[in-house]
């Protein structure tokens, strides 16, 4: 009987964890739209929706060295992660990064974040790529 109470122990144990039990790193909703900037359009009349696609957690240094003819480089070095339906997890180490969609590269600082050792930061995103200026 204790065997088997230890077995059942030890698989819900199992089953409980899940992605979301980080130690350190980054869990939030990423929005995305796209559309004109001529003129500017103001954020409340752009049409978000839940990213589904793969993020890339790029370092910053990396990012402003590199810049966007390096953007292929930058992922192959770069933690990433599936997004579905908005909802991203990921482990990061202790750092700063800039969260950028598989498709653009958008070195911008309000799409910058700093995960410290220990903590998950928790924070949306509204991503917004200009289709034309």
């Amino acid at each position: 009987m204790k065997k088997f109470l230890f077995i059942i122990g030890l698989l819900l144990a199992v089953v409980s964890c899940s992605e979301d039990d980080l130690m350190t790193g980054y869990s939030g909703t990423i929005y995305f739209g796209e559309g004109s900037c001529i003129p500017g359009i103001p954020e409340s009349a752009r049409k978000f929706e839940n990213y589904n696609g793969r993020v890339y957690f790029v370092e910053k240094s990396a990012a402003d060295s590199l810049g966007e003819p390096g953007f292929v480089r930058l992922k192959l070095r770069s933690t990433s992660i599936e997004a579905r339906n908005g909802r991203v997890s990921a482990e990061l180490p202790a750092g700063t990064f800039v969260i950028m969609p598989e498709e653009y590269f958008v070195n911008d600082p309000e799409f910058t974040i700093t995960v410290t050792e220990g903590k998950v930061l928790q924070k949306d995103f509204k991503i917004w790529v200009c289709t034309s200026f």
